[in-house]
C-alpha cells in the first residue's frame, strides 16, 4: 500500500485499495517506521502501544521480582515498594504527594505492574526444602533405584497411586426462607460424604492398568457380584 502512495499518491491508492483515506494517508505517515519494522511479517501493529510505565526503572523492578521467586522468597506488593523506594526514593515521595490516595494508589500501581509482567497473587505454599534440593533428592534416589531394581523390565516395573473419590456431597451453600420456618434443612442426607477409593497403576512401559474402585473396603470382605452392572465394565471393584 505504501509503494502503491509513492507510485499514485494518497487519493488514488485509497481508492484503488477500497479503504477511507485517512487509513492510507496515517499508513504514509508512517512510512519510515513501517520500513524500518523488524517484527514478524504478519504482525497487525508496529508494537509499542498500551500504556506506558510510570515508574523510571521496570527493568530493575521486574529483575528484583524475578530474583525473589527465584530463590523461593515472599514476594508481596509492600516488598516491591521497599524495592521501588530504595532505588527511586524522590519518584515514589512525590508520586504520593501527588496522588490523593497515598500509598493505596502506590499499591495498586504495583499490582498492575505485576500483572503486566506476568506475575499472578496467589496462596503460599509452604516447602521445607526448595527446588534444587527437592531436584537433588529425586536424582539421588533414582541412582538408588536403578542399583537396586536394574535387573527389571519395564514391564515389571509398577507405578500405584490411590485416589480418594467423595461422592454425594451436600452443596456447600444453599437458599432458604429468611427466620426460623425454614431452617435449610435438607431432608436424608449426612455431613458426611460417599467416599471410595480408585487404585490407579501403570507400568513402567507406559501400558495402564484396569482400575481397582474400592467401595467400603473391608478386609476379607466379598464382591457384592449384583452391583456389577451398574458400573463401567474393564475395571475391578471391591
Amino acid at each position: 500500500a505504501v509503494r502503491l502512495v509513492e507510485d499514485e499518491g494518497v487519493e488514488e491508492a485509497a481508492r484503488e485499495l477500497q479503504l477511507a483515506r485517512g487509513t492510507v494517508h496515517g499508513w504514509w505517515k508512517q512510512v519510515e517506521k513501517l520500513f524500518s519494522f523488524t517484527g514478524h511479517s504478519t504482525s497487525k501493529s508496529l508494537k509499542g502501544q498500551g500504556r506506558r510505565e510510570v515508574f523510571p526503572d521496570i527493568p530493575a523492578v521486574v529483575t528484583f521480582m524475578k530474583d525473589v521467586r527465584r530463590e523461593e522468597k515472599a514476594l508481596t506488593t509492600r516488598g516491591i515498594m521497599s524495592f521501588m523506594w530504595a532505588i527511586e526514593t524522590e519518584w515514589v515521595e512525590d508520586y504520593l504527594q501527588r496522588k490523593r490516595s497515598g500509598i493505596l494508589a502506590l499499591e495498586r500501581m504495583v499490582e498492575r505492574l505485576a500483572i503486566r509482567h506476568g506475575f499472578t497473587s496467589q496462596k503460599p505454599q509452604t516447602a521445607k526444602k526448595s527446588t534444587e534440593e527437592l531436584d537433588q533428592t529425586r536424582a539421588e534416589f533414582a541412582l538408588d533405584f536403578w542399583k537396586t531394581h536394574a535387573v527389571y523390565g519395564p514391564e515389571g516395573m509398577y507405578n500405584v497411586d490411590e485416589t480418594a473419590i467423595n461422592f454425594d456431597m451436600p452443596p456447600a451453600r444453599m437458599w432458604a426462607g429468611r427466620g426460623r420456618r425454614d431452617a435449610a434443612r435438607i431432608a436424608n442426607t449426612s455431613k458426611h460424604t460417599g467416599r471410595m477409593t480408585a487404585v490407579l497403576t501403570i507400568r513402567a512401559d507406559g501400558e495402564k492398568l484396569p482400575i481397582l474402585f474400592v467401595l467400603r473396603g473391608k478386609l476379607g470382605g466379598r464382591i457384592d457380584t449384583s452391583e456389577f452392572e451398574e458400573y463401567p465394565e474393564g475395571h475391578f471393584y471391591t
